[in-house]
């Protein structure tokens, strides 16, 4: 059974660790994604229909908006991932340098060798998130910057990224930059893809195709994203009844909304809630 062991909430994203023995169906996050296998057997995760191997020795760097998955194999050991997920509006504020985090070729590879300073700052990582006392949110802020400078020296085309503009976002049309805008309004509620369509008078099929030409992913996976990223938002909310949080993104069942939730996140909405924490600056 996969479970949560333990999630580091903060204006930078989550940093999580995480027992992985189930399936994760196919998703995509609208943050930079960066996974260490530190325990377990190796893994495989999917990015963009091709396999990767996920070792002790290395890293996989998974792009804003890029599809990815994790397909257990028959008889498979389990495995313990320390998996980041940083927003890319934190890394633009930090660091000039990290201004295109949200393009889906910020990082121009899917694996990097481990070895270094990247090994000592994923260690370090580690070391905070086995502490009993909740890390001082500057030290955990300034060790994520410093493992993605370092990544992106060895994981970035940067000739290639000087060249990108992310106009309205992720999307060049105007009617997908809308489209989009539409379905974030939403707040992870089911979409109605017809009435998305019809609202810039496309058909559905064009939608659909324009949508995935100029995004990378289907409008399905976007939608499922935002549903996800919606899900975690209240759960990491300790006040709010889970039964609560599935009637109000849509679910006619705790059960779909569990079921839905295990098949992004591999742990079940009350198992990531009990491991979640957040990490707030120190003002004075």
């Amino acid at each position: 059974m996969s479970d949560a062991l333990r999630i580091l909430h903060g204006e930078f994203g989550r940093v999580a660790l995480i027992l992985v023995d189930k399936a994760m169906a196919v998703h995509a996050h609208r943050v930079c994604h960066v996974i260490f296998k530190v325990g377990g057997a190796p893994v495989d995760f999917g990015i963009r229909e091709r396999e990767h191997r996920l070792e002790s020795k290395t890293v996989l760097l998974v792009n804003a908006w890029e599809p990815h998955f994790y397909e257990k194999k028959q008889f498979s050991a389990s495995a313990t991932l320390l998996a980041l997920y940083l927003e890319p509006d934190w890394l633009r504020k930090v660091d000039r340098r990290f201004s295109l985090s949200a393009h889906p070729r910020f990082f121009c590879r899917p694996t990097l060798e481990v070895e270094g300073r990247v090994e000592r700052i994923r260690d370090e990582l580690l070391d905070m998130l086995a502490g009993r006392e909740s890390p001082v949110a500057h030290v955990l802020e300034d060790a994520i910057v410093a493992l993605i400078t370092e990544i992106t020296m060895k994981a970035q085309n940067t000739s290639q990224l000087s060249a990108c503009e992310l106009m309205g976002g992720v999307a060049y049309d105007s009617r997908i930059r809308h489209c989009v805008e539409k379905m974030q309004h939403l707040g992870g509620v089911e979409v109605d893809f017809d009435d998305v369509a019809r609202s810039v008078n496309l058909s559905r099929p064009h939608f659909f195709h324009l949508f995935r030409k100029q995004t990378g992913v289907t409008p399905a996976t976007f939608a499922t994203m935002l549903r996800m990223e919606a899900s975690i938002a209240q759960i990491s909310t300790p006040d709010v009844p889970l039964m609560d949080i599935a009637l109000q993104l849509g679910f006619d069942s705790p059960g779909n909304f569990t079921r839905f939730f295990v098949a992004q996140q591999g742990v079940t909405p009350s198992q990531y809630r009990r491991k979640v924490e957040l990490v707030s600056p120190v003002f004075g």
